[in-house]
């Protein structure tokens, strides 16, 4: 089992997230904030579930189905240790 670790960056953007989604509807803010958190942590026992970037970066995506557009949690591998680099909406621009 791999260690997951969150770097600051992705909990910045998670509690972005959340406080976007909160001033609509705070259940579904937190139901979303625990569907990231859970799909995060799942790399720990599937760490290659998510989808190479294919630029040679070692980067990987995992797409979270949430609502409409869901989330996407971008993250790398170093050696047994999953590392959380960011987290975004499914509609937000964002680095390939």
């Amino acid at each position: 089992m791999s260690k997951v670790i969150w770097l600051p960056e992705a909990l910045t953007d998670l509690v972005r997230l959340f406080d976007f989604l909160k001033l609509k509807n705070e259940s579904i803010a937190f139901q979303a904030a625990q569907a990231i958190r859970e799909a995060g942590f799942s790399l720990a026992n599937v760490p290659y579930k998510g989808t190479a970037f294919g630029d040679g970066s070692g980067r990987r995506k995992l797409v979270v189905p949430f609502g409409k557009y869901g989330y996407v949690i971008h993250y790398s591998l170093e050696d047994d240790t999953v590392l959380v680099l960011r987290v975004y909406h499914g509609r937000e621009n964002r680095p390939h």
